[in-house]
C-alpha cells in the first residue's frame, strides 16, 4: 500500500450544493456578481482552447470556471451541467 498524504493545514472547498442542479447555480451567479473578483487564471494552452469553446454558447469564460470549480467536482458533474447550461442560454437568451 502506497503512503496516505495529508495537507498540513485545513482546507474548505466543498461543493456548493449537495443536489446539484443548474437553477441554483444560475441563481447563484446573479445574485452573486457583486462580489466577483478579477483574477488571472494560468493555464496550459490545451485546457484554455477547451474551455474557450464555451463562448460559441454565449458562455462567459468566468461562469464556467466558478461552473467547474465550485459546482462540478467530476467530469461527469461538469459535462452535465454545461450541457444544461447552454440549453438553457439557447432557451431563454437571458443569462
Amino acid at each position: 500500500m502506497g503512503r496516505h498524504y495529508k495537507l498540513p493545514f485545513t482546507i474548505k472547498i466543498e461543493r456548493k450544493y449537495n443536489d446539484i442542479n443548474i437553477y441554483d447555480f444560475l441563481s447563484d451567479w446573479k445574485e452573486s456578481a457583486k462580489n466577483r473578483q478579477d483574477r488571472v487564471v494560468n493555464m496550459d494552452n490545451a485546457l484554455h482552447i477547451e474551455l474557450k469553446k464555451f463562448e460559441t454558447y454565449d458562455i462567459d469564460f468566468n461562469q464556467i470556471i466558478d461552473l467547474a470549480i465550485r459546482y462540478a467536482f467530476s467530469k461527469r458533474e461538469f459535462s452535465k451541467l454545461s450541457a444544461q447550461l447552454i440549453e438553457l442560454k439557447q432557451e431563454t437568451k437571458t443569462f
